[in-house]
């Protein structure tokens, strides 16, 4: 081998380094981590889940579109000792929220009145409902949140709304507050005063599939996002780590994702895939994200 041969043998092997570490540096940032399954018996049709003092709480809406057949399941971590809670009291509860650590309030789909809808309060410990508050205008109550230990919002996807509901001695609910034009109102979290909603344009509405923000007192409606995320088919939504995750169910609900922003700066900072299907109202916490897939009845979780 001559001098100048070595030297483009030499050259070449440089290269050839330089593009195997770009590739693996590309690989490593490319946003897919494995999605594990936790083994739940007696899941049909999960919408929303919440990890609550060790035990994992996830609603039902149920299969057979029959009143009352929707309900909840209370289970380990690891998705044993399944106890099903509400059985017979709910028709098609869907997102909901730890009020106390017995009591949550519920989004709950009435079926024997079209898409109107009841919020429920229930004593998770006591396997009770306490009471419903029926919102006649509803079109598909949606998600809950609460703001504090005696407000709550509620989206409403069919009618483009939020309301603010007040709760009184854990026992009585009204509405004091209703928030217009959040069109196709989802899934919604809240951090540090402002509320953040997540779009769906799978009503047919206009105007969906971004993220929406306003105040907690209803105030200063704005779109958080400058552009439709994903599909659009947005659902779950949560704020953890000063970062805001939202799930897109994807083009036919076949390839869901879970977008991830700096809540700051709205920054994009990953798009997490790993074999997710319609996946529904999310809850991160623990460094985890908790996903209930309503398009194959299946729970999941994803390590930060």
């Amino acid at each position: 081998m001559n001098k100048i041969t070595a030297v483009l043998f030499c050259i070449i092997f440089i290269i050839s380094c330089s593009n195997n570490n770009t590739e693996k540096t590309s690989s490593s940032n490319s946003g897919i981590k494995e999605a594990v399954t936790i083994n739940v018996e007696g899941t049909s049709s999960p919408e929303s889940i919440r990890l609550r003092n060790g035990k994992l709480y996830i609603s039902n809406i149920g299969e057979d579109n029959k009143t009352r057949d929707g309900f909840f399941l209370c289970v380990n971590e690891d998705g044993s000792n399944p106890i099903k809670l509400f059985d017979g009291e709910l028709d098609g509860p869907r997102g909901f929220y730890f009020i106390t650590d017995d009591i949550i309030a519920i989004a709950d789909h009435d079926r024997d009145n079209g898409l109107s809808g009841n919020v429920v309060l229930g004593n998770v410990k006591d396997n009770t409902i306490i009471t419903r508050l029926t919102i006649d205008e509803a079109k598909l109550l949606n998600d809950i949140v609460s703001i504090d230990n005696e407000t709550i919002a509620v989206t409403d996807t069919g009618n483009s709304k939020v309301y603010i509901i007040k709760i009184e001695n854990n026992s009585s609910l009204s509405i004091i507050n209703t928030v217009d034009n959040v069109y196709g109102a989802n899934g919604i979290a809240f951090d540090n005063g402002i509320l953040y909603v997540a779009t769906s344009g799978f009503m047919g509405g206009d105007n969906t599939g971004y993220i929406y923000c306003f105040n907690s007192d209803g105030t200063g409606l704005d779109k958080w996002t400058d552009s439709i995320i994903g599909s659009g088919g947005l659902d779950g939504i949560a704020v953890y780590n000063n970062k805001l995750y939202v799930t897109d169910w994807g083009e036919g609900g076949t390839n869901a994702c879970i977008y991830t922003f700096d809540l700051n700066t709205k920054e994009q900072l990953e798009k997490i895939e790993g074999s997710l299907k319609g996946a529904a109202d999310i809850d991160v916490i623990n460094e985890t994200i908790y996903i209930p897939e309503l398009a194959t009845g299946l729970i999941k979780k994803i390590e930060l």
